[in-house]
């Protein structure tokens, strides 16, 4: 009985220096692709987080208008996160009292809406404490009448909420890349405006 001949010839193998130019190109490209992809996530970040800004607007409108009800929209800080990082829509009961229609939603971790001058509406608002996750955290509200009128009233140049990259929550210039959400106090349609 014969074995089997193993013919491995020199041309079947890869070479170290094979290897090692093609490890070399994989991790070129990495160096190249990982910052467009954080780019691109951070993008996608914005347009998340500043589309739910503009939902909260118009799915407050949309309650208080079949509701027949004053309901305010509530922008929330949530703990180890800068800016305004949440929202929530709250109606009056039957006694009046201001409870929760629907529950938290919060941005996307990279992006929060600006508490400074980019945020212009954020100075005008009534502020207030509330408990999230057993802690006192501090909002912003403003109210959505049936009309679709928003109170307290103010310019609708000054109805302004910017959803900002986080790391830039410090900062007064515009970042390069940003979310801006403008309300229309008469009628509470939020336009919003990108790069």
């Amino acid at each position: 009985m014969s074995r089997p001949s193993c013919n491995l010839g020199y041309g079947q193998a890869f070479s170290l220096v094979e290897l090692l130019v093609v490890m070399a190109i994989i991790g070129l490209l990495a160096v190249i692709t990982v910052p467009a992809m954080s780019s691109l996530m951070q993008s996608s970040d914005l347009t998340r987080g500043g589309q739910l800004v503009a939902d909260q607007v118009n799915l407050g409108r949309q309650t208080a208008s079949s509701q027949n009800t004053v309901v305010e929209l509530r922008f929330i800080k949530i703990a180890g996160r800068k800016g305004y990082a949440a929202a929530q829509l709250w109606r009056p009961d039957d006694s009046g009292q201001m409870i929760p229609s629907r529950r938290i939603v919060t941005l996307p971790q990279s992006v929060t809406i600006a508490d400074n001058s980019l945020s212009s509406a954020m100075t005008d608002l009534a502020s207030g404490t509330m408990t999230v996750g057993g802690a006192s955290t501090a909002y912003r509200a403003l109210q959505i009448r049936p009309s679709g009128e928003i109170t307290p009233i103010v310019a609708m140049s000054n109805l302004v909420f910017t959803v900002i990259p986080e790391v830039f929550a410090d900062k007064q210039d515009m970042p390069a890349n940003y979310f801006m959400v403008q309300i229309n106090p008469v009628t509470g349609i939020p336009l919003v405006y990108r790069p």
